[in-house]
């Protein structure tokens, strides 16, 4: 009988303490796991989603107030000088683009090296087994928060339009939309490029084409460029920038084919070396750093900020056309500089640090489920969102917004990657080895 209660007393133990136990060790197996190929990719990827994170914490403000411009405004002043940058800390969506594009055309590289060839239909199958899945639950997920439009306007995200339509359930969709789209092409994109003779050439003219086609839609709409940032807003619907500018692969391209032109020059040069003194290296990452700095002070959301003292439309539109570029290439150009100089005897502790390891296997279900709790701890700590009621939005309030989403997102994520993520990637590599076994 004693056996028996305690059985029960063990059982009842592991029920009521799973929701806690079960991440944790979900997590300790994932920071056990060995460091993959490319430690600057999970490190990388890891800051990414926390910045996503971050700039969503920040974009509620702007949402909350967006009918209030003088409090808007007010809080936009009462940030510290150096921590503007953060306003831009979107630009993580172009980091993404940079690493899936580098990992799947290396990928495909490797693969074209080996056997002369690529299974286009295995590439589609592993992407579809990779991304739908989680899709379809984040769909179903934020669907019932409006059945109907889920009904009626759900088809878009399902094809993965929604973007091109401004038409969708989930609010970052957007930029998978644009990888899908990418990712028709990319597997023609590589075999054509590998068989060229000068294939870094051939990418290159693409991502200088890329650019001059940010340029040119931004210049086919004055509103764009002629009108200051912080007035998008108040004077001109947003929409005019977001939709030509910011949703649409035709102006967000440019971090996706850098990432082809980084595996390019992998595999093109993989025994190339740098020799240069520490000095020297040091140097061209402090002058990288500043660089992505600079580039994080645009858009430019202070009305009182010196970019617009005064306000310079054709300056304007030359940093629309170019600061994702310049911010995206610099990052790869630092990676670059790394990579091919002589590897230092200490690992870095900040780029090997597991947690990297963790957020970078989440990536994913954290990218799609932070939003609901970033709204979630702007309700819990402000006790409204109506706009009235609120007079000023304390900077404290930012990291405990940030916090609480940050970690209730891993939480939710970490058993989304095990239930769902892992187990149809293994699926799908079952399907796989029966449908291309040569």
């Amino acid at each position: 009988m004693t056996a028996f209660i305690n059985t029960v007393k063990h059982f009842l133990l592991a029920v009521f303490t799973w929701p806690i136990t079960q991440p944790i060790a979900l997590a300790g197996a994932i920071i056990q796991q060995p460091n993959k190929a490319f430690a600057v990719v999970d490190f990388l990827k890891g800051l990414s989603v926390l910045m996503v994170i971050l700039f969503h914490t920040l974009f509620a403000i702007f949402f909350l107030f967006k009918k209030s411009p003088d409090k808007l405004n007010a809080f936009i002043q009462s940030l510290p000088d150096g921590l503007t940058f953060l306003l831009a800390s979107d630009k993580a969506v172009d980091i993404f683009f940079l690493l899936s594009s580098f990992l799947l055309s290396y990928s495909l590289l490797s693969i074209y090296q080996k056997k002369n060839r690529i299974d286009i239909g295995r590439f589609y199958l592993h992407r579809f087994f990779r991304i739908y899945p989680l899709f379809l639950v984040a769909l179903i997920l934020y669907g019932l928060a409006d059945p109907h439009k889920l009904l009626t306007e759900g088809w878009y995200s399902l094809l993965f339009i929604e973007n091109i339509f401004s038409k969708g359930i989930i609010p970052v969709q957007w930029s998978l939309s644009i990888e899908v789209q990418f990712y028709l092409i990319l597997p023609f994109l590589i075999l054509f490029l590998a068989k060229r003779k000068r294939p870094i050439l051939w990418i290159s003219a693409l991502i200088v084409l890329s650019v001059f086609a940010r340029f040119w839609i931004a210049y086919q709409t004055p509103a764009i460029y002629q009108t200051p940032w912080y007035q998008f807003t108040q004077v001109v619907d947003a929409a005019v920038y977001m939709d030509a500018m910011y949703y649409v692969i035709e102006a967000r391209i440019t971090p996706l084919l850098l990432g082809v032109l980084w595996a390019l020059i992998l595999w093109h040069s993989p025994n190339t070396k740098l020799t240069l003194s520490n000095r020297t290296k040091y140097s061209l990452l402090a002058l990288g750093l500043g660089v992505i700095y600079l580039t994080l002070q645009f858009p430019v959301y202070d009305s009182q900020a010196r970019f617009y003292q005064p306000f310079n439309a054709s300056f304007n539109l030359a940093a629309i056309s170019l600061h994702r570029f310049i911010f995206s290439g610099t990052i790869l150009a630092l990676i670059l500089l790394f990579h091919f100089s002589k590897p230092s005897k200490k690992s870095n502790p900040l780029i090997h640090w597991k947690g990297w390891r963790l957020l970078s296997e989440v990536a994913y279900p954290m990218y799609f489920f932070h939003f609901p709790f970033v709204a979630i701890g702007w309700f819990l700590i402000l006790g409204t969102v109506e706009a009235t009621e609120i007079s000023t939005i304390p900077l404290l309030y930012i990291p405990l917004v940030f916090g609480f989403a940050v970690f209730s997102t891993l939480y939710l994520s970490l058993l989304l990657n095990h239930w769902v993520e892992a187990r149809f990637i293994k699926m799908g590599k079952q399907v796989e080895s029966r449908w291309f076994s040569r």
